[in-house]
């Protein structure tokens, strides 16, 4: 079979092939599933109107919060003096901080200071509703902790129904500003629901609400609450969901207008026009290959093949009119290209530790003798630090070797955080034991860089009760810093500086660890 039948007919093929394929598609899967589509496409919206009311709460929860915890507030309670008041609560708070109410009350439930202020219309008024000792039932607005002492949540939101209409709450238990101290009584900040509410949630959530607010007696039960889903519900262009209180009394209805989507054909517009532009693409398509693509092709393989006996495998330097033949060359190139990076990838990942990412011991040396040389050249300083993790062996016996190596990877991200600050190297020298190398470093920065390094690792809290010296993991580092003029004049070489920071790590070992030992060479 020649190479131009072969693509007629593969071509013939798939213009078949993907006819039918879209048509089927479009029968068997598009139609049966865009009403799940849509069910998916109504819960998101749902969910974001759900999402947007939650957000409200966020801002009056944080400004209940600072009021509560806070040393000023805890103090009033106890001494109930008139200064508190005057300073905190005045008109232009309530406006500044967008509240409509504020409520005190002590441990047995009794209103201890209370203030109910329009802040929109400038004007107080009543909220009996608030008077916990007349209206038991809304002693649910508290956090639970106040009534349970034995609950753990200290801070509670809701709605709740009044005779001027729904407000939004918040409310914690009244602290010290350092959240410590006897838990002496709660505070409770609302706002009232106004029709600007409504229309914030539908600007955020990008859904068409609207809402009412039932008499008593005209709601129907049979409705759903907000929960951010369908809840099993159909798809449909709008409907309604109820807001209900912290007593579970309906509180507010609201109306969701969804985007409405229609059900598709099957041989639609989109479709004809689809399949006539493949048809089309496929001819051309088929009238290009065979003039342009083809007829090159195959002298371009021959040239191919030629290299290949010859085992010449190389980058093609050979040009062509074709540009179907130049993709071609161009592939193979980028190809050869690949594999000469994945060699030079794989030299990459031989040099680095599999399980802390650092430089291995065999990359380090190859850095140290260029920094070396360099050293020598340039008239710079070297700084090496030799690290020891404290205690190691005792580390892994009683936590086990996987805790032990996670430990190893954070003491390696230290050291690698540290290196990269002072543009210098980390790496994994064997074990428990990592080696840094620095240039230019003078030695009151390489004592510096030890001591961060120290506080650094005692900051990552590691657990450590197999330690001798703390209960958390440590290090000890031997740190020797040498001159260009100490390594010509004395003829040091690169083992012996390894040597003697490891001999400094030894000696800070032994009098004592988590400590560093210096010596300037």
């Amino acid at each position: 079979m020649s190479l131009r039948y072969f693509v007629i007919t593969s071509i013939l093929i798939l213009m078949t092939m993907v006819t039918g394929l879209l048509v089927g598609y479009r029968y068997f899967f598009s139609l049966p599933n865009i009403e799940q589509s849509i069910e998916d496409y109504q819960n998101r919206e749902l969910l974001s109107v759900k999402i947007a009311l939650d957000r409200e709460f966020v801002f009056l929860k944080t400004l209940n919060y600072d009021y509560a915890v806070w040393d000023d507030s805890y103090e009033f309670l106890q001494t109930l003096g008139s200064r508190y008041i005057s300073s905190n609560f005045v008109d232009d708070t309530f406006k500044s901080l967008k509240i409509d109410g504020v409520f005190i009350y002590d441990m047995n439930f009794n209103l201890v200071y209370s203030r109910t202020h329009n802040y929109v219309q400038v004007n107080d008024f009543d909220a009996p509703e608030f008077n916990l000792q007349t209206h038991k039932k809304n002693k649910s607005i508290l956090p639970l902790n106040y009534i349970t002492p034995q609950n753990n949540s200290l801070q509670h939101s809701g709605f709740l129904k009044t005779q001027y209409g729904p407000v939004m709450f918040a409310s914690h238990m009244i602290r010290k500003t350092n959240n410590t101290g006897e838990q002496i009584g709660a505070m409770v900040f609302i706002r009232k629901v106004r029709p600007s509410f409504i229309q914030k949630i539908a600007s955020v959530s990008q859904v068409d609400l609207t809402h009412s607010i039932p008499a008593d007696g005209q709601f129907d039960t049979h409705l759903k609450k907000l929960t951010g889903s369908l809840q099993g519900g159909k798809i449909a262009t709008q409907r309604r969901r109820v807001l209900l209180d912290i007593n579970n009394e309906p509180l507010m209805l609201i109306d969701i207008k969804h985007y409405h989507q229609q059900l598709p054909t099957l041989l639609d517009r989109d479709l004809l026009l689809t399949l006539l532009m493949f048809l089309l693409i496929s001819l051309l398509g088929l009238f290009i290959i065979n003039r342009y693509f083809i007829r090159p092709l195959i002298s371009g393989a021959e040239a191919l093949n030629k290299m290949l006996l010859r085992n010449t495998l190389s980058p093609l330097r050979m040009s062509n009119q074709f540009l179907e033949l130049q993709v071609l060359i161009k592939g193979f190139n980028a190809l050869f290209m690949q594999i000469s990076e994945k060699n030079k990838e794989l030299e990459r990942i031989s040099k680095i530790d599999g399980l802390t990412h650092l430089f291995n011991r065999r990359a380090f040396d190859e850095i140290f003798d260029q920094q070396w040389s360099e050293a020598k050249n340039e008239c710079s300083t070297l700084t090496i630090l030799l690290v020891d993790v404290d205690f190691f062996k005792q580390f892994n016996d009683v936590y086990g070797h996987q805790a032990g190596d996670a430990a190893l990877q954070k003491v390696a991200n230290v050291l690698n955080k540290t290196a990269l600050l002072y543009q210098g190297v980390a790496a994994r020298y064997g074990g428990e034991e990592f080696i840094l190398l620095f240039n230019r470093l003078s030695d009151e920065q390489g004592v510096e860089v030890s001591n961060l390094l120290l506080n650094a690792i005692i900051d990552l809290h590691i657990d450590h009760i197999g330690s001798d010296i703390q209960n958390q993991l440590t290090i000890s580092i031997g740190c020797v810093s040498i001159n260009a003029n100490s390594i010509i004049e004395q003829n040091i070489q690169p083992k012996s500086v390894i040597k003697t920071a490891d001999e400094l790590l030894y000696q800070a070992k032994k009098e004592g660890r988590n400590q560093i030992r210096f010596k300037s060479i």
